[in-house]
């Protein structure tokens, strides 16, 4: 298994009820276009190396899928990666909905209908400012919590884990480490370490989600994968999607599309990966017919949260494209619509759904490129809108 401690490494990037598809799969011209346009790409991009990008797109012409790789279907797994946010942030605002918790509440504030707080009054989650953060903030990365996944605990703190990644460093102690939530919080408020105080601004850390994920337990009783599958995956005919908790866990169920890194020119390959370091954040192993499916249904107000908290979680404030778990995109002029990005050793997931011409897609990428993982992620906003206007003018049409 290999880690990357000192790159940026996963969801740093969110710069973000049917068992099967609602329409069969275009096939022929319309299919062999697709798959041309995205080889055309790939091969300007990354030829050579190993890997390729994968399309899912529903649109009102009809379901959409191309490849670049042999064997690869809509129903093979891959890590989703920071899309797991969007299940997190539909499983806060369903129990905002139901009265269970209210997302402008401190974390320090009683839980409706109970007698205790939204995380316990104990040292182990006694993180800074933590009386002065809302859930709000939390689902839009604005409580300046420190960001586990992707920044290095100070040198100077006194813990066995100074100047490392903690992520990194409980896998090299033990390979198949399984995570927990209370654990990760526990670093923080052990260290005390902060990005900045609740409301200064925008600022993405994968830990808010995992904060997110044990209000979650606490609130509904449930663990929080226990939960999403109840009442988000189960509901909504998620059949091929699951999310990691266990370290053993860190190969993708068949069929599964290969993966690789590419760090300092060298493609690694990622088949192999403690993938439960992100609980609530980013463990998800998912399908692109799924995802797809998912980022559709939750947009149009159809999965469970009512339209009027989807509404509230595609509210953007002007400092940022982020909303609560729902992340605006477009390429250039053209709008991909909600949704969310997702980066891990190994893939680079573009996801998003538009209601003003109701096209969804999911536009996966088997090699995620930690050389230039924002331009890569530019180029994939850019590909994927490529193909919506071929799919939306019937080019290659059957």
């Amino acid at each position: 298994m290999h880690h990357a401690p000192h790159l940026t490494r996963r969801h740093l990037l969110a710069l973000a009820a049917a068992t099967v598809l609602p329409a069969p799969l275009a096939m022929g011209a319309a299919a062999d276009e697709l798959s041309r346009l995205l080889a055309e790409r790939w091969t300007a991009r990354y030829g050579g190396k190993p890997g390729g990008l994968t399309l899912l797109a529903l649109t009102p012409r009809g379901d959409f899928f191309a490849t670049t790789l042999e064997g690869v279907t809509a129903k093979s797994h891959f890590r989703g990666a920071s899309t797991t946010k969007t299940f997190t942030a539909a499983a806060i605002m369903l129990l905002d909905q139901r009265g269970l918790l209210k997302i402008d509440d401190v974390l320090t504030a009683t839980m409706p209908g109970k007698s205790e707080p939204y995380l316990p009054d104990t040292p182990a989650f006694a993180i800074p400012h933590k009386a002065d953060i809302t859930i709000r903030q939390l689902l839009s990365h604005r409580a300046g919590v420190f960001d586990l996944a992707n920044q290095d605990i100070p040198a100077d703190k006194p813990v066995p884990y100074a100047g490392k990644r903690y992520v990194d460093w409980a896998v090299e102690q033990d390979a198949q480490h399984s995570f927990t939530k209370p654990e990760l919080i526990g670093v923080v408020a052990e260290t005390q370490v902060s990005n900045a105080a609740p409301g200064a601004g925008y600022g993405y850390s994968d830990t808010h989600y995992t904060l997110l994920g044990e209000i979650v337990e606490r609130v509904s009783g449930l663990p929080l994968d226990q939960f999403k599958r109840t009442e988000l995956l189960t509901p909504n005919g998620l059949d091929d999607t699951q999310f990691i908790i266990d370290g053993h866990t860190s190969k993708l169920p068949p069929p599964a599309i290969g993966a690789f890194s590419l760090e300092q020119g060298k493609a690694i390959p990622m088949d192999d990966y403690n993938y439960s370091y992100d609980p609530g954040s980013g463990n998800v192993f998912t399908t692109p017919a799924d995802l797809v499916r998912w980022i559709r249904l939750l947009v149009r107000g159809e999965a469970g949260v009512s339209k009027p908290q989807v509404a509230r979680m595609t509210e953007v404030l002007p400092d940022s494209h982020y909303g609560l778990g729902l992340s605006t995109k477009s390429a250039g002029t053209y709008d991909l619509g909600y949704g969310h990005n997702g980066g891990t050793p190994g893939f680079l997931t573009d996801l998003a759904y538009n209601p003003a011409n109701d096209m969804g897609y999911v536009l996966v990428s088997s090699l995620i490129d930690f050389d230039d993982l924002r331009g890569q992620l530019g180029w994939m906003d850019e590909v994927a809108a490529e193909a919506l206007q071929q799919i939306a003018k019937g080019q290659g049409a059957d």
